[in-house]
């Protein structure tokens, strides 16, 4: 990552993440790459799952209808959420 170095996956699963409102959600399909330090998220995945996606005022909100099922907050020019002691970035 950021090398432009494949790095390889290792497992798919599901990840249950605690949101900010104290819901659990899940997140399938889920890469586990030993290489990668951080939690990433991609947006650009879940909006082709069929979540919204909007960004304004340094908060990214993203909804599955109605609901808004993440909310996440930039910080040093990336967008962040925590949950249960976890951080995870948006990219």
């Amino acid at each position: 990552m950021g090398d432009d170095h494949p790095c390889k996956v290792e497992g798919i699963g599901t990840v249950r993440i605690k949101m900010f409102d104290g819901m659990v959600r899940e997140l399938k399909k889920v890469r586990y790459v030993p290489q990668v330090k951080k939690n990433f998220i991609s947006v650009g995945t879940l909006e082709a799952l069929g979540h919204g996606v909007s960004v304004r005022d340094d908060i990214l909100k993203m909804t599955r209808g109605s609901i808004m099922v993440l909310k996440g907050i930039r910080h040093n020019n990336q967008y962040g959420y925590r949950a249960s002691g976890d951080f995870y970035f948006f990219w």
